[in-house]
């Protein structure tokens, strides 16, 4: 590598234009070929808008390996801002070298170099300065993070950022770190009135994880191991004390664990029973009775082609148990379509006198138990709110998923849930 480029004026000039020597400009204005030869470093320090005092000292070059390297440094006879009071102390000593990976110059990769100086406050001590071009603990300028967020949440796959960026993995994946721990540290949840926890698997067997998601804010909040009851109260503890009291109602599935985890951590949030779960549970009842009978598929598509439309009719002429069943799953849709909360408990009442003196042993199965959980079908007529924002966050992460061919690591899988369906403000901001 051939350094100490920058200690030294460029000798090298720009080439004359005209008879005259110099560059003319579009509108004619003459420019000097001496004025356009800077210092090399007074050039890279420009590039860089270094607030004064730091400068740069050095800049090299590696055309084999394509990498500019740029050594910035703070005199040594300037005082230096204490990071936590700002008081301008003596300095102390310099740290080991560190490098950090900025923006390339053309096709160059660039780094940049300092070792950065420790002040001597007389209140705090010894303590190392902020740099102006990076976030305190990060390899990368803030410029360069933040170019490499955009391309993260732009390509389709990691590794697709990888080529684009030129990094590792291991890289890609502390980006993403940093980005989602900065953006849950300036997340606000003051506006937080209706969430939604739902259970999604994760490795094979019986592995799963557990969501919470903004309804409103169509966001996921946070992402636990595990679909138990600790889980789920995990997920209530992941928000301070005055949002989770803040919290109107939560909607889920009948599931003891997320029931009993919302009692305990925010008693004063309304359990609303997603209509989409009470929806499957009917149309299972209806596909068990359907097999039971061996009968035509037509009993599995939602809505019936008007080709099939004879084929149909012949069935429910046949009066089978299938049929029958049909009716009472679609019977109740209307219930969620009922004015109010008594005209729902009514609803409710008749549907279920019905459906239990049916024969149909699948349906009346059903039927108790939405009898069971009634209270937190009826609150939806309190507040309207479904888990049909955590249904659609499962499609997406199925494909976050699907993209990485499968996660082993639940903190890797956390993170990029968090990165892509957080809404988290993501970007890196300059410290000092």
């Amino acid at each position: 590598m051939t350094l100490g480029l920058a200690s030294r004026r460029a000798s090298r000039r720009w080439p004359r234009g005209g008879a005259r020597g110099g560059l003319r400009g579009k509108a004619g204005r003459r420019w000097d070929n001496a004025a356009m030869s800077h210092d090399v470093c007074d050039h890279y320090g420009r590039l860089l808008k270094l607030p004064a005092p730091w400068k740069v000292t050095e800049v090299g070059e590696d055309f084999d390996r394509e990498r500019v390297m740029v050594r910035v440094e703070w005199p040594k006879r300037a005082t230096a801002p204490c990071p936590v009071c700002r008081r301008p102390s003596p300095v102390y000593d310099h740290m080991a070298e560190r490098t950090w990976r900025h923006q390339g110059v053309m096709q160059y990769t660039l780094d940049l170099r300092c070792a950065v100086p420790r002040c001597q406050c007389p209140d705090h001590g010894v303590k190392t300065i902020g740099v102006p071009w990076a976030e305190p603990g990060s390899r990368f300028t803030v410029l360069f993070e933040r170019t490499a967020v955009e391309a993260l949440v732009a390509c389709h796959t990691v590794r697709q950022a990888e080529e684009l960026l030129k990094l590792d993995w291991d890289s890609c994946q502390r980006i993403m770190e940093r980005a989602v721990a900065r953006g849950l540290e300036r997340r606000k949840l003051d506006k937080l009135r209706y969430v939604g926890l739902d259970e999604k698997s994760f490795l094979r067997g019986q592995n799963y994880i557990s969501l919470m998601t903004d309804i409103v804010g169509r966001r996921v909040l946070e992402v636990v191991r595990g679909n138990t009851e600790d889980s789920a109260r995990e997920l209530w503890q992941s928000l301070p004390e005055e949002q989770r009291a803040s919290v109107e109602a939560a909607a889920m599935d009948m599931w003891d664990a997320f029931i009993g985890a919302t009692k305990t951590e925010a008693p004063q949030c309304d359990i609303v029973h997603d209509r989409f779960h009470v929806s499957k549970q009917l149309n299972d009842a209806v596909d068990q009775t359907r097999r039971a009978e061996s009968a035509r598929h037509l009993w599995l598509k939602g809505t019936v082609p008007d080709r099939q439309q004879p084929t149909f009719s012949d069935l429910l002429e046949r009066n089978l148990k299938t049929a029958k069943a049909w009716y009472y799953k679609e019977l109740f849709v209307e219930f969620w379509g009922q004015e109010d909360l008594d005209a729902g408990r009514t609803f409710f009442k008749d549907w279920y006198k019905r459906a239990i003196h049916t024969r149909l042993g699948k349906i009346k199965k059903v039927a108790r138990t939405l009898k069971e959980h009634l209270p937190h079908l009826l609150t939806y007529f309190l507040h309207r709110i479904t888990n049909a924002i955590t249904e659609g966050f499962n499609s997406r992460i199925q494909a976050i998923k699907s993209a990485a061919r499968g996660f082993r690591n639940f903190a890797h899988y956390r993170i990029r849930i968090l990165f892509f369906c957080g809404k988290l403000d993501l970007m890196p901001k300059c410290p000092v």
